[in-house]
């Protein structure tokens, strides 16, 4: 695979985000290591967060390293072979040549089971993957969790990298 493709994996599997929000990753969304995708404000912009909320979250430093090391000017993930962003196919042909049962969504399932195991918090961990709380949680639950998302962006890509 190329290494746009192998570092939307780990992205992927560093970030939660879903693969349509990583391939069209900006480096104008990338400011002193916070990643911040913009809100949705029509449905026919790409790369936005299915809430269509502005989501942000400080990406690991090893993890920044290895992605500036990529040659997109406009697209983090540029395609090798087209001009703009590597597809979200790629992403998945890459995946289902090492093994035909993953899926870039199933990473998002696997990042809340481990979260589980890692006791983090379920209201941390919802807020990572940046899904909708629900009842008292949605209430009560609406302070900064971004520090707490950036530690566990930093365990998650020493998890997946054997770093720890």
């Amino acid at each position: 695979a190329s290494d746009a493709a192998q570092l939307a994996i780990l992205t992927a599997m560093t970030t939660g985000h879903r693969i349509g929000v990583i391939v069209n990753a900006e480096w104008a969304h990338i400011d002193n290591g916070v990643w911040t995708v913009p809100a949705r404000t029509d449905r026919a912009t790409p790369g936005r967060m299915k809430s269509g909320r502005e989501y942000a979250l400080r990406l690991p430093e090893p993890l920044l390293d290895r992605l500036r090391s990529l040659p997109g000017e406009r697209y983090v993930f540029e395609s090798p072979t087209t001009s703009g962003p590597i597809s979200a196919n790629a992403i998945l042909k890459t995946l289902k040549r090492f093994d035909p049962d993953l899926t870039a969504h199933g990473f998002r399932n696997a990042i809340k089971g481990w979260c589980r195991t890692a006791s983090v918090p379920d209201h941390i961990a919802d807020a990572f993957c940046d899904h909708s709380l629900r009842g008292l949680d949605a209430a009560y639950r609406r302070g900064d969790t971004s520090a707490e998302r950036a530690a566990l962006a930093a365990r998650l890509y020493e998890f997946v990298t054997g770093a720890e």
